[in-house]
């Protein structure tokens, strides 16, 4: 019988244990900081400096035949929780054997939206979009002799960070006419925001 009423006992206390260990969690908070660090804010609640963000990045990589490699500074702006537009500016550098060599310089605007089931399946993934226009430096007097790329796709990467995109340029065309200023229907761009 003692044997029994000193089990229950200590059945009693270990099943009691768990919240005696447990403690309220320590919150440290930076100086200035506003409301819990872990909850991100609302994006209404941000002033119009801490939506807007600056980066760049490089795109086009092509090397041999034809060679195309391009630098794209940016500036975007958080218009909601998930979206970021924006304009940056390119300058990419084209070669293609049996013709000049182009230096191109353009603008463009963009659209990125974080898709929450793309993040589940490839982590923070987003769908992309940009429209481009570009002007031929190289002809002496700035003409368009390139196709405007239309270029949309998908990519991988934080809202602030490195980020890696893979698009189809709509417009591409081997055309004289018409060329991309890309060496391929398939556009590669890394680069991202980085303040």
């Amino acid at each position: 019988m003692m044997n029994r009423i000193v089990v229950l006992i200590l059945f009693s206390f270990l099943a009691y244990t768990p919240s005696l260990l447990a403690q309220d969690p320590i919150v440290i908070k930076e100086e200035g900081a506003k409301g819990d660090l872990d909850i991100e804010p609302d994006v209404s609640e941000l002033s119009f400096r801490e939506r807007l963000h600056f980066g760049g990045g490089v795109s086009g990589l092509s090397f041999g035949n034809p060679t195309s490699i391009g630098i794209s500074p940016m500036a975007g702006y958080l218009l909601a929780k998930n979206t970021i537009i924006g304009l940056g500016m390119t300058y990419q550098y084209f070669s293609y054997t049996g013709y000049k060599a182009s230096n191109l310089l353009g603008e463009r605007i963009f659209i990125r939206q974080q898709i929450p089931a793309l993040s589940a399946l490839i982590g923070q993934g987003y769908l992309t979009a940009q429209l481009e226009n570009f002007n031929d430096l190289s002809a002496g007097t700035i003409g368009n002799a390139y196709s405007n790329p239309f270029l949309v796709g998908i990519g991988i990467g934080s809202r602030i960070g490195i980020n890696l995109s893979l698009m189809y340029d709509l417009n591409y065309s081997e055309t004289l006419g018409k060329q991309s200023p890309y060496g391929s229907a398939f556009v590669v761009q890394v680069g991202g925001f980085f303040f």
